[in-house]
């Protein structure tokens, strides 16, 4: 599991360079706002290969978990 940090749209190309053009699609889906903390699974399936699982948490989640609210993953 990574957890990264990304502050702006620069920092968000950087991640799909990183990650490859394959996965910008489902990093486009999760990532909606900035600042944000991008959440990455890597898994190697015997059956389906090398893929990626990916969430994000945005500022107003984290402002619910500080407040010992429920968190809420996009």
């Amino acid at each position: 599991m990574r957890k990264t940090i990304i502050e702006n749209e620069i920092h968000f190309l950087e991640i799909i360079k990183f990650f490859g053009k394959e996965w910008e699609e489902d990093l486009r889906e999760v990532v909606q706002e900035f600042p944000c903390i991008l959440i990455s699974c890597h898994c190697i399936d015997i059956e389906y290969g090398e893929y990626y699982e990916f969430t994000s948490i945005n500022s107003i989640d984290t402002i619910k978990l500080n407040r010992q609210q429920e968190i809420c993953l996009n």
